[in-house]
């Protein structure tokens, strides 16, 4: 039976959320999202118009394009859509260098322009004037399906000349000045919009809600447009019944709603931040970050001479040194099997460490993913609870549920403890992920002729 030592409960107990906590969340997240759809400021969560009609109903067919800007990867797709199941598909990831996403616009839209002619000479398509789907991750006001105006930048990106930019005009500007790579820009999304699109291309009608826990957290689902109260439809020339609406929930927080949670190690993680006081839900759910709140805790151990028989470990002190892939790789092995725990000791030059510090680093690694699964739970149970659906499908992607070991159950726990017994469930893996969705939503503009 392993046994946690009190001084590592004491800091462990903060991170521990019980139901009531949760539900309190929960109804604040809810009541966020309704403030959200009726007005355009003053509510946390945004819940931004995507001026996305609809979603894929598989009559889609010919051949598409995807960019996806989400993090420091640049991906691009050509999906094919010729009824095999599941589509063809060719993909290419670029990395997005860090001077480029510090950089100014000129840099970056003319680095995702090289790339995508290097990607359509691969397959001799750079006259196809092929339609293209563009995920933009970051938080925008849309003004059509094909106009994107960035509010603020996420994920480690800061080019201050693309504020307040439409961000579709910037990609075209770009690829005037390269004149050699002619394409179709069709629509311009969120990445939740485009794995909402490509979950529910695979598992249905049933499937309207997305949620992506990967570098941060984010939601999209399909709305009645007449429940969008802020959005003038009419004024827009907007005549579809339904609109995919983007939550961005990840600001949820930026009010003092969590205040009473947050940790001093959260608020040491918040401070070191680009955007201090912003993204609350990233810095508790997102991959960037938690790997970052387990190193704050565990250097803490370290110093009150809890972990590592009190030998000091200069590498807690540096940052992103405990990178989240570390706490995929202890929470992969069954318990009681250390071998990942004893390797990540080795890697962070710790002298000395055995069985009791390989414990210790499990449960916190297990209690701090938790707490940010727990949260998902919560904000997606106050989603269900506005749209009163019976049954849905919930898509979930990104790299937290993809490569956290546990995350999946913990998040289907915490859901099923939050959600009315009325309700059912299903959250289903959209392993496809945002970029096949962006060729998918393109092709969904072209069948309807946007």
């Amino acid at each position: 039976m392993k046994v946690i030592p009190e001084e590592v409960e004491e800091y462990l107990s903060k991170f521990r959320l019980d139901r009531q906590q949760l539900q309190e969340i929960s109804e604040k997240v809810e009541e966020q999202m309704k403030m959200g759809l009726a007005k355009t400021k003053g509510s946390s969560i945004a819940m931004l118009p995507s001026y996305v009609p609809a979603l894929p109903d598989g009559t889609e067919r010919g051949k598409y394009v995807a960019i996806d800007l989400s993090g420091k990867n640049l991906r691009i797709m050509l999906l094919h859509l010729d009824g095999s199941d599941p589509p063809r598909s060719n993909t290419v990831n670029y990395i997005v260098a860090n001077h480029v996403m510090k950089g100014t616009g000129d840099q970056l839209f003319t680095f995702i322009v090289n790339c995508l002619q290097r990607f359509l000479q691969e397959f001799g398509l750079v006259d196809a004037n092929l339609p293209i789907g563009f995920v933009f991750s970051y938080p925008c006001e849309l003004l059509s399906i094909r106009s994107a105006r960035l509010l603020w930048w996420t994920k480690g990106f800061d080019i201050k000349d693309c504020l307040q930019k439409d961000v579709v005009a910037l990609l075209e500007e770009a690829l005037e000045m390269n004149m050699s790579t002619k394409v179709n820009i069709k629509a311009v999304m969120n990445d939740t919009v485009g794995q909402l699109a490509a979950a529910a291309h695979k598992y249905g009608s049933e499937c309207t809600i997305g949620v992506v826990i990967g570098y941060g957290c984010n939601s999209s689902y399909l709305e009645k447009t007449a429940r969008i109260t802020k959005f003038d439809a009419k004024a827009r020339g907007y005549d579809h019944e339904n609109m995919i609406v983007v939550t961005e929930w990840e600001e949820f927080g930026k009010n003092g709603e969590l205040d009473d949670i947050l940790t001093q190690f959260d608020r040491e993680v918040d401070a070191a931040s680009v955007h201090k006081g912003k993204q609350l839900i990233d810095k508790l759910c997102g991959a960037l970050y938690i790997g970052e709140v387990v190193r704050k805790v565990l250097s803490q151990l370290v110093l009150d001479r809890v972990l590592f028989e009190g030998q000091s470990c200069e590498k807690l002190d540096e940052v992103e040194s405990f990178p989240t892939k570390y706490i995929s790789e202890i929470l992969g092995e069954e318990e009681g099997v250390f071998k990942a725990a004893r390797r990540i000791c080795e890697e962070l030059e710790v002298e000395m460490h055995g069985t009791a510090d390989y414990i210790i680093l499990r449960e916190v690694c297990d209690v701090i993913s938790r707490r940010g699964a727990s949260i998902v739970a919560a904000a997606i149970a106050a989603l269900l609870r506005h749209l009163e659906l019976s049954s849905v499908k919930i898509g979930v992607g990104g790299a937290l549920i993809q490569f956290h070991p546990t995350y999946h159950q913990m998040l289907k726990e915490k859901l099923e403890e939050l959600t009315p017994i009325t309700m059912k469930f299903e959250l289903v893996p959209a392993d496809e992920g945002s970029c096949q969705g962006a060729a998918l939503i393109a092709a969904v503009a072209e069948r309807l002729k946007l």
